[in-house]
């Protein structure tokens, strides 16, 4: 058990907020042999009014940089069944005050997608972020976080076992990262947190980047990133999106789900792809690299939901599918929350089963726009995600073999499927490119 032990925090930040013991690290202070602070969310958002913040949250970051994109605000879908559906914005005009077209998830994902890249492009090898962190108190900062994601993303670690070992340790500070701040508002505390604490965490990482880490985990980031071209605004997007799950637990469209899922997990292909690299043969433009770990981001999570439709109805209240969509197969909210099951035999209800083949055919196309740019990745790094992309498409299999019931069913991958899906990983991850960039038949 670790003490909620008070410590003041570096440049005028507040306390952390409550973590679990396993995403603690030790204080910046590096005199310091105390565990890192543990106070409660109450003490946290407390403190989110004192000093002066000079960090840009993500939603005015993003509106900002993407104000310029041009956002349709009308779209056509055709369901499987032929039918349109349509979604338009409802904004009133008035003769002197014309509606402002809002910034969609598209044009979020493309604004920090560029952001990225003209990063890599500048500071191929990284940036000079001087920080007081080295020697063995950052080894062990490192190794903490290897235990960390070993311990709650076993075949992720073992993944990164591919990579070199600077490559490995980076993306293990990426991953715990990650992990705190989901830890925010879907962890034991979450009910707690409030969008002041959320703004105290985004505070931390201004801090973090800026060479200011608050504990030894952040340390871990702050020298991932003097090293590593990563820019910052997927992290601000990242934050963003647990904004999201603090107020918002229904999708009216397609595309504000779209959003919320660049925000969860599109931001971790931002993150992680400057970290794993590009094969050195590859002479081409960033783009199509960038574009296919955005796509395999937003398929992975995508399956996520479409996996875990009934849970998140049952403990959360969420319904992360659009609304429009259902709608358009028949189906109300409710009828998600109880759960799809024909009165008189018991099965799963045919208008389910439509609106789910049409959502899987969807992920599967996306899953087919990551294929692209896999191969375009470092060597050492593309077994390991040819080998996230085959297992997570094979989730959808599960899926379809449940009869569509993710209900009362979880759909996975047996351990013997993951087995034989390996040596197909290697032989995907092992084609060569031509020098165009393209994947040699």
């Amino acid at each position: 058990m670790v003490l909620p032990v008070q410590h003041a925090a570096p440049m005028g930040l507040g306390a952390a907020p409550q973590l679990p013991a396993q995403f603690h690290g030790r204080p910046s202070n590096i005199r310091s042999r105390v565990c890192s602070p543990v106070v409660s969310a109450a003490t946290f958002n407390s403190n989110s009014n004192s000093g002066t913040s000079t960090s840009t949250s993500p939603s005015s970051t993003t509106a900002n940089s993407a104000a310029t994109a041009t956002a349709a605000t009308t779209s056509t879908l055709v369901t499987p069944t032929g039918a349109p559906l349509s979604s338009s914005s409802s904004s009133s005009s008035s003769s002197l005050i014309l509606p402002r077209k809002p910034v969609t998830g598209h044009a979020t994902e493309e604004s920090a997608m560029w952001k990225q890249i003209k990063l890599q492009e500048a500071y191929p090898k990284g940036r000079s972020i001087p920080h007081r962190w080295n020697g063995k108190l950052l080894e062990d900062a490192y190794a903490r976080c290897g235990e960390v994601t070993s311990e709650y993303a076993k075949t992720f670690y073992l993944g990164t076992q591919l990579m070199t070992p600077e490559k490995a340790r980076a993306i293990w500070a990426i991953y715990v990262w990650c992990r705190r701040t989901d830890e925010l508002v879907d962890g034991p505390n979450a009910s707690r947190i409030t969008p002041a604490a959320l703004d105290r965490w985004e505070e931390r990482l201004e801090a973090a980047f800026e060479g200011r880490p608050y504990d030894s985990l952040d340390a871990a980031l702050t020298d991932t990133v003097a090293r590593f071209p990563v820019d910052i605004q997927p992290f601000r997007d990242m934050i963003g999106g647990m904004r999201m799950d603090l107020y918002k637990n229904r999708y009216e469209t397609y595309e504000e789900l779209y959003d919320y899922c660049y925000r969860v997990a599109g931001t971790v292909a931002l993150m992680s792809t400057p970290i794993m690299g590009v094969d050195p043969s590859y002479k081409g433009p960033l783009e199509p690299v960038y574009r296919a770990a955005l796509a395999l981001g937003t398929a992975n999570q995508l399956t996520n939901i479409l996996r875990d439709v009934g849970e998140d109805a049952t403990t959360r209240s969420r319904v992360y599918l659009p609304l429009d969509e259902l709608h358009a197969y028949g189906i109300e909210e409710e009828e998600v929350l109880r759960g799809m099951f024909a009165p008189t035999t018991g099965r799963i209800d045919d208008r389910w089963k439509n609106f789910m083949k049409f959502q899987i055919e969807r992920a599967r196309e996306i899953f087919t726009e990551a294929e692209d740019g896999v191969n375009l990745l470092d060597p050492s790094a593309r077994w390991p995600v040819w080998s996230a992309l085959i297992l997570y498409r094979q989730i959808l299999d599960g899926i379809e073999a449940n009869d569509y019931n993710n209900f009362t069913k979880r759909a996975y991958v047996p351990r013997w499927r993951k087995m034989t899906s390996l040596p197909a990983a290697f032989m995907m991850a092992s084609v060569p490119i031509t020098k165009g960039g393209e994947m040699k038949k």
